[in-house]
């Protein structure tokens, strides 16, 4: 035991007297720090718009409140969008869906910067709208330098690993020592497992120091420890990842040049030539071209739906929406083109979610084919699950995109509802809206 000891006094004064390794280390640990500030950042920004929004629709329900006291009362004659009508109603009463960032966002971005965190809904709405994504592009969010900790954890600790495992071992062999040291009644497995298992502690406790400081600042300790836990657990599964390989080529490694040479062609081959390869792959299985679909129907097919005539509409109407045919309006001879033209949304809708349903059956598909190379393509494996534990991963926003087609759905089906049932919309009936769409 003391012999180990003595090897790891060794290791921490060879350490101490690397500047090129020291440095390297603080690099890498103030990279780190300004990844998890840009997620903290980040975290912030997302909490104190969603905040501002609910504090507007507050006021915007009291100031329908207001209105419909006013029209009640008789002191006020309705506007030409009369909020009496339910249509205009459902119009005026805020429905917002919200995707609530994760205090572990701190550690993990993901797609948070590419897709919208909020969206104000409403019956015309789909969830392939223009406002759910940013239109920034990757490489110039790069060049503005959102870096956060899965980018820098993921790339760049390796490359720290090999700065700092290089020459153990290979150093020895360049200055033929190396079989004076077996002298000392130690094996040579031994002698390198104990010199690597002090970078492995330094590595380990470097960003474990870092994550848990900010796990404790940004409270992700306390809220979501699970996701908290999972996060640590695939930090030491991912350093491990790259010290096992290592340590088989510094074993059999001829010296430091060839233990380098071997430990970056490692690193190109899985987070550079694999994740890309990939990626072209899937992207010439599964082209990224299926939004053309979603176009279509908003161009195109929506078009016809405007172009039909009122009693056709009724028809189609009766037909998809079968609930309609115990409505009052349901049973009226005459035409109504206002009743009509407020229930088309309905029809639209139904298109996009059928083209919605494509674009996901695309999109799961792709995602299952990608999973397929895991075993190969274990960077983009590890990225991805650190990604869901923020919940910033394509699931995270396609339950957020469910979410928001629910809120669609249950607006077209108020409605609906009410426009056939002929309700004239007061005051509590507001309230009911409300609470339906909260």
């Amino acid at each position: 035991m003391n012999k180990f000891f003595k090897i790891f006094q060794y290791e921490l004064l060879h350490f101490a007297r690397s500047p090129f390794k020291i440095i390297t280390l603080m690099i890498f640990f103030l990279a780190m720090i300004y990844g998890c500030q840009n997620g903290l950042e980040l975290y912030k920004k997302q909490m104190k718009e969603i905040d501002s929004i609910k504090e507007k629709n507050k006021e915007s329900i009291d100031n329908m409140m207001l209105q419909y006291d006013s029209i009640e009362n008789g002191t006020q004659e309705k506007p030409r969008r009369d909020p009496t009508i339910p249509y205009w109603a459902l119009w005026n009463t805020p429905s917002y869906a919200f995707k609530i960032p994760s205090q572990m966002m701190v550690f993990n971005i993901g797609q948070s910067e590419q897709y919208g965190y909020y969206k104000r809904v409403t019956n015309w709405s789909s969830t392939f709208d223009s406002d759910l994504a940013e239109e920034i592009a990757n490489p110039e969010r790069l060049a503005l330098g959102t870096l956060d900790f899965n980018f820098v954890f993921i790339y760049l600790c390796p490359i720290l690993i090999i700065v700092l495992l290089f020459n153990v071992g290979g150093m020895e062999k360049d200055l033929k020592i190396d079989n004076l040291i077996y002298l000392q009644r130690i094996s040579k497995s031994k002698w390198l497992m104990t010199r690597f298992l002090f970078y492995l502690v330094l590595v380990t406790s470097s960003v474990f120091i870092l994550v848990l400081y900010y796990g404790i600042f940004s409270e992700a300790i306390k809220n979501e420890s699970d996701s908290f836990n999972n996060l640590l657990l695939h930090i030491i599964l991912y350093i491990l990842l790259w010290f096992l390989p290592f340590f088989i080529i510094n074993y059999y490694g001829k010296d430091s040049s060839d233990n380098a040479m071997k430990m970056i062609s490692m690193w190109l081959a899985f987070c550079i030539v694999i994740p890309g390869s990939v990626h072209q792959i899937s992207s010439v299985r599964y082209p990224t071209n299926y939004m053309t679909d979603y176009l279509d129907v908003s161009r195109v097919k929506s078009n016809e739906i405007f172009d039909l005539s009122i009693d056709t509409l009724k028809i189609n109407l009766l037909k998809e929406f079968p609930l309609l045919r115990e409505t009052k309006y349901a049973s009226d001879t005459t035409l109504n083109n206002s009743i009509i033209n407020r229930s088309v949304s309905g029809l639209v809708n139904l298109l996009n979610k059928d083209v919605a349903l494509k674009i996901e059956k695309a999109n799961e598909e792709k995602n299952i084919f990608i999973k397929k190379f895991n075993i190969i393509n274990p960077i983009t494996f590890f990225q991805n699950k650190l990604n869901s534990f923020s919940r910033t991963d394509y699931y995270a926003y396609y339950l957020y995109r469910l979410r928001i087609q629910a809120i669609i759905d249950k607006k077209i089906r108020l409605i609906l509802n009410d426009t056939w049932n002929k309700v004239i919309v007061n005051k509590q009936r507001y309230i009911e809206y409300i609470e339906n769409l909260r």
